[in-house]
């Protein structure tokens, strides 16, 4: 908000008129005794920050970090952080409280508002340096029967474009097993080693914007079996590699080339051959959505409601005399899209209704015998 640039130079005014009015606001006050306690505190907190800034940048090993005073020791500068943070409380307790209300409230804000920026911080290192000792510790744990969780290696190739395979394998993952949406890219190596460098980005963000606990693998192969190949051997890290081989089911063998189909088939061997289990997920609709890719309102009705039963069709007789004929009072039927149990669509007539006259079932032959009296 306050960090919005203007001009040629790109200059936060509005952080320059909120120093100011800061700035002014303790000047009058008149009293520099009144506002020395939260002055003094404010330079403690500083203190307190930097010190353990850097003691959590040497404790996470950053390679950013490297400190070049020969003296420094890590738990020098935690020592400094607790002792500036006593001070702070000796000096006045009102306005240490309020210091700590300020710094944590704009640490939560921050945390809150997610900045996109990558800040290198010693944080990010510390998630990487925690997630490498735990993957060594659990190579060295023995696999048994209790521990054993789904780990799913799933043929997606981009993951947007089979949305519903992602969620039915994320429901029994159930975001404590690991999934990997492996990609086979085909074609000319240079061409498909870009391809690869851009999608690895794109589509691992597609995955945490949907709220998929999921990795995205690209590899590049001549055939998708050879590409299922290379993922089954190489993909996971440690203990943590997949056991089960996930595809869609292949629904147009009957037409498709037969080549294609036994590469498909072999797909079974191979996964079999390299212990691995195997699942096959067959929809009526199909998994693949590559020509609506881009259209994300398409992605979000899938949470429609659930179908609705069949409506009962009727058409309304108005009689303007005894003379007058019997006439439809709506010439062309409404049709209506009724979503059926079973996921198709059908369309039934509808006509539309008025306030006057009884309501009698359709009867073409009712209907035309009327026609022949007049």
């Amino acid at each position: 908000m306050f960090a919005k640039g203007y001009g040629k130079n790109n200059e936060p005014l509005r952080g320059y008129i909120l120093t100011f009015l800061i700035a002014l606001g303790f000047i009058l006050i008149a009293e520099l005794n009144v506002i020395a306690p939260i002055i003094s505190n404010f330079f403690l907190a500083s203190y307190a920050l930097i010190n353990f800034s850097v003691f959590h940048a040497s404790l996470a090993k950053s390679p950013g970090w490297r400190p070049a005073f020969k003296y420094y020791n890590m738990w020098i500068s935690l020592l400094g952080a607790i002792l500036c943070c006593i001070v702070m409380f000796v000096i006045n307790w009102w306005a240490a409280l309020l210091t700590y209300v300020i710094v944590l409230g704009l640490y939560i804000y921050v945390t809150y508002k997610k900045p996109d920026v990558n800040w290198g911080s010693s944080t990010q290192a510390l998630t990487y340096l925690n997630a490498l000792q735990h993957s060594i510790r659990l190579s060295g744990v023995e696999d048994h029967v209790k521990n054993f969780r789904p780990q799913c290696l799933v043929m997606t190739g981009a993951p947007n474009s089979r949305p519903a395979l992602l969620h039915l394998v994320h429901d029994f993952t159930k975001n404590v097993g690991l999934m990997i949406c492996g990609h086979v890219h085909m074609g000319p190596r240079r061409q498909a080693m870009k391809e690869m460098s851009i999608d690895q980005a794109k589509y691992q963000r597609w995955l945490i914007k949907n709220k998929m606990k999921a990795f995205y693998a690209p590899v590049h192969a001549d055939d998708l079996r050879e590409g299922a190949q290379y993922l089954m051997q190489a993909a996971g890290l440690g203990r943590m590699k997949p056991n089960t081989l996930v595809l869609g089911f292949k629904k147009d063998w009957l037409q498709a080339d037969m080549r294609d189909v036994d590469m498909y088939i072999n797909l079974f061997h191979d996964a079999f051959d390299i212990q691995y289990g195997v699942v096959v997920i067959r929809l009526k609709e199909g998994l693949d959505i590559s020509h609506l890719q881009g259209q994300e309102e398409l992605l979000s009705s899938q949470e429609k409601s659930p179908g609705t039963k069949d409506v009962v069709v009727s058409v309304e007789y108005s009689k303007k005399s005894d003379l007058d004929t019997s006439k439809p009072l709506s010439e062309k039927p409404v049709t209506h899209k009724v979503e059926e149990e079973d996921g198709k669509t059908a369309t039934q007539p509808l006509l539309k209704k008025e306030s006057k006259g009884p309501i009698v079932p359709l009867n073409v032959a009712d209907y035309e015998e009327k026609m022949e009296r007049l």
